[in-house]
């Protein structure tokens, strides 16, 4: 059987999901990550202390993670320096960070609570708070103090001491008429009317569970978990820091708190939602694209005159450089050659001398003896013939040395004294290595010129007897080839 053509029949939807899939994306929509400046100090105004009454209570919502403040305004002040003043439809936002205006490194803030509790542990830092925020609400002083009913919360379980600490501070500090305290997730269930149930409270370092019964809560059956908002935040930068270890920008804290509030919600459906996670309906919509601020290296192009005009200046740089080289070379030339006529001249001077002048002349020179000024003198002429032929086109082979004498060996033994005996061993191991080095020119002479020999006999066969000499390159070949088996 023979098929002669195949054709596909598609559903009646796969156009309309071909077009849909190809069709162009809308952009994604872009959240910006906070990072909002200090803009320094800001006038504090005083309107809504005024216009309240002395029977208004301010209340201070005293939390690990912001501080919170309202009186009858509706005043609100948090730790990141925000309030919001509202009367009569009018609004007006305040900013500046008490936490910023005392420390101005926000990497060096002292907390005022126990770490990992919100109970107040240095009260240096909560003093200063309160002075902040009172300001902020339009009082004049601490001498004429508040004059209002003060409510604040406190944590579940709250010290006795604690409590006690900052009663003192509110009454002698502040001369507030009273103060009431109490647990914000208790008065927000009292608020709102509520009776018999389980209050679920989740703060920033802890999560406490509170059994209420007949609008009592049941103090001695208060469960707490070790998990709060904190944690969260901290679980989800060290996530971010694992995915993105080379991300350029710094990742805080209070950057990934807001992501936790803005992008992160509660399951109800956790193994359903990570079955449909990666589905193609509504992943847009789950992909969220966080920007972090950013500066943009812009790349000026430049054109081609200006690009020849910078290759012109480098090479121009490199042609001075090459130039100071020459003229150092130079100098070091002549130096050079001034030492070498010197030590030649006291090489002169040397003859006819007596040993003890002799001796006297080589150590205003720093030479043990005349073989060391020999030495240097040889080393020096050598140097200067090797860079005369360099800059200035001296000698072609500088290597060319004159021919080394050994006058010693020819001397005996017996009319030599201790110093002539160990200059005539090292002029006989000098004889020894120059007649090594001799051998080893000449053996390699030798294999340089037989090599170019059969070099010049196989290119003369390969022209005469070209069939021969393919035959022999190929037996060569096969002969190379073949590996004995053991």
């Amino acid at each position: 059987m023979t098929i002669q053509s195949v054709r596909v029949f598609e559903p009646a939807n796969a156009f309309s999901q071909t077009s849909r899939r190809s069709s162009p994306k809308p952009p994604p929509h872009i959240w910006h990550a906070s990072d909002p400046p200090f803009k320094g100090y800001q006038p504090a105004p005083s309107d809504g202390y005024k216009q309240s009454s002395t029977s208004t209570a301010i209340v201070i919502d005293n939390g690990i993670s912001s501080y919170n403040l309202a009186d009858e305004v509706n005043a609100h002040t948090t730790r990141q320096g925000r309030a919001w003043y509202e009367r009569d439809g009018l609004s007006t936002k305040l900013r500046g960070s008490p936490y910023q205006r005392m420390w101005p490194d926000i990497e060096t803030i002292r907390n005022a609570f126990e770490p990992g509790s919100s109970i107040v542990a240095n009260w240096d830092v909560m003093e200063g708070i309160l002075d902040y925020t009172f300001l902020k609400l339009g009082l004049g002083g601490r001498d004429e103090g508040i004059g209002r009913p003060v409510v604040m919360t406190e944590p579940v379980a709250n010290l006795g001491y604690s409590r006690k600490t900052m009663t003192e501070l509110l009454f002698e500090c502040y001369s507030a008429p009273s103060v009431a305290y109490g647990i914000d997730a208790l008065l927000s269930y009292r608020y709102n009317k509520g009776k018999n149930g389980l209050v679920v409270s989740s703060s920033h370092s802890s999560t406490h569970v509170i059994p209420v019964l007949d609008s009592k809560p049941i103090m001695s059956s208060v469960s707490r978990l070790n998990w709060g908002g904190y944690h969260g935040a901290e679980y989800l930068l060290k996530l971010l820091r694992l995915k993105y270890p080379t991300f350029p920008g710094k990742m805080t804290e209070s950057q990934t708190q807001e992501m936790v509030r803005d992008h992160c919600y509660i399951s109800q459906d956790f193994d359903g939602e990570m079955r449909r996670y990666l589905d193609w309906t509504g992943l847009e919509d789950r992909d969220h694209l966080i920007q972090y601020p950013f500066t943009e290296h812009v790349v000026v192009e430049k054109t081609g005159e200006e690009l020849a005009k910078i290759a012109e200046r480098k090479k121009e740089s490199g042609r001075r450089l090459q130039e100071q080289a020459a003229k150092m070379r130079l100098d070091k030339l002549v130096r050079k050659e001034q030492e070498l006529e010197y030590f030649k001249d006291l090489q002169q001077r040397l003859v006819n001398q007596t040993k003890k002048e002799i001796k006297r002349l080589l150590d205003e020179d720093e030479f043990k003896d005349e073989a060391q000024l020999d030495r240097t003198i040889k080393e020096l002429e050598k140097s200067v013939r090797k860079a005369r032929s360099k800059d200035v086109g001296g000698l072609e082979n500088p290597e060319e040395e004159e021919e080394q004498t050994f006058p010693l060996l020819d001397v005996p033994d017996e009319q030599l004294d201790e110093a002539g005996l160990k200059q005539k061993r090292h002029q006989r191991l000098m004889k020894s290595g120059v007649e090594a080095r001799a051998r080893a020119k000449v053996e390699k002479e030798q294999e340089k010129a037989r090599v170019a020999e059969e070099e010049r006999r196989d290119e003369e066969r390969r022209q005469n007897d070209l069939d021969g000499w393919l035959e022999g390159k190929r037996a060569a070949r096969a002969a190379s080839e073949a590996v004995p088996v053991n």
